[in-house]
């Protein structure tokens, strides 16, 4: 038995510790290949794109500004903006609950006067909003990491309980 062969562990001979050569000598160039990947698809935003959705009717207008396409685990900002072409008297955001659906609400500015869940929808009450004036709600969500495929729901506006302006939405989560 060789000398250097009685200091190693069982198993192990000459040639795993012999100087590799050729291509063998490096690191495979698929690694880098996949990594160069996940790095351009993450500059291009190709899986992460945000949408303002619009809608106007009835005296209000209501946009929608949130990730289309996001992947699990992730942190995003939705914007719900109100612009109120005639006075809304008492300001009601309602959000399908199918929308946030394995989402975590982390924080939603401003407070509301009341929330409510019923009946698979999440609703929100605020004050007064003027002729001509505009109300923007922030809501900071985080996805899931067990969610996966689209979640469609529906953003509306009402003047307490009468329905003002609403929008369909389609989040698409990413693994």
């Amino acid at each position: 038995m060789a000398d250097n062969e009685a200091n190693t562990p069982d198993g192990i001979v000459d040639e795993h510790a012999a100087p590799r050569t050729g291509l063998r000598r490096h690191a495979s160039p698929l690694s880098l290949l996949v990594f160069a990947t996940v790095v351009v698809l993450g500059l291009t935003g190709i899986l992460v794109r945000e949408r303002t959705w619009q809608a106007e009717a009835n005296g209000a207008e209501l946009a929608v500004h949130a990730s289309e396409i996001i992947r699990n685990g992730e942190f995003f900002e939705m914007r719900v903006t109100v612009i109120a072409n005639e006075p809304i008297d008492e300001l009601r955001i309602e959000v399908d609950a199918s929308l946030w659906e394995d989402m975590t609400v982390n924080t939603m500015t401003p407070a509301t006067a009341e929330e409510e869940s019923a009946e698979g929808v999440f609703a929100f009450t605020f004050a007064r909003v003027p002729a001509g004036e505009t109300f923007e709600m922030k809501v900071d969500l985080q996805v899931n990491p067990d969610i996966l495929g689209s979640n469609p729901g529906t953003v509306r506006v009402l003047n307490a309980d009468e329905p003002l302006v609403e929008i369909p939405i389609e989040i698409t989560v990413l693994p």
